[in-house]
């Protein structure tokens, strides 16, 4: 199936925000609440995914005040575990080359095993752990960066 990448309008941004996520993945509705990642990022580019006329996804290449960019993503709850993760981080990284980003940083739950070893597979490599608060829980993440240049930076 093809999937088609478009900056994420109002509308499509209020249809994802309807998602709910379940079971383990509950502790990732906190980015859908308002001042979640939908409202945070709002200045920054985020892009909605559809396939055959149905948001699937949607990921975010945000700018950091220190000129790093930054990579995020959430799949539609239905949509967990067929694959569409890796497929959607490949068209982000096409984006962020097209943008002429030089690299591209993101933060993974130390437990989310699964999606670590998808960014492992494109290319992200881990770089440390960083702490940090996710809906007032502390939580340790592994941050992976991938240069998508010749050079990159530190």
């Amino acid at each position: 199936m093809h999937l088609r990448v478009e900056p994420a309008d109002t509308k499509q941004l209020e249809q994802i925000r309807t998602w709910r996520y379940e079971g383990a993945y509950a502790p990732f509705n906190y980015a859908l609440k308002t001042g979640g990642w939908l409202d945070a990022f709002q200045k920054d580019r985020i892009y909605s995914v559809e396939e055959e006329c149905r948001i699937v996804g949607v990921f975010f290449l945000i700018e950091r005040n220190d000129g790093r960019w930054e990579y995020r993503i959430l799949l539609h709850p239905e949509e967990l575990g067929k694959g569409l993760g890796k497929r959607i981080t490949l068209l982000a990284l096409r984006e962020a080359r097209r943008l002429g980003i030089d690299e591209l940083t993101l933060l993974v739950r130390q437990e989310h095993e699964t999606a670590h070893r998808l960014y492992r597979s494109v290319g992200f490599v881990e770089t440390g752990t960083e702490c940090e608060v996710i809906a007032g829980e502390r939580r340790v993440m592994r941050r992976m960066v991938k240069c998508l240049r010749n050079r990159c930076f530190d």
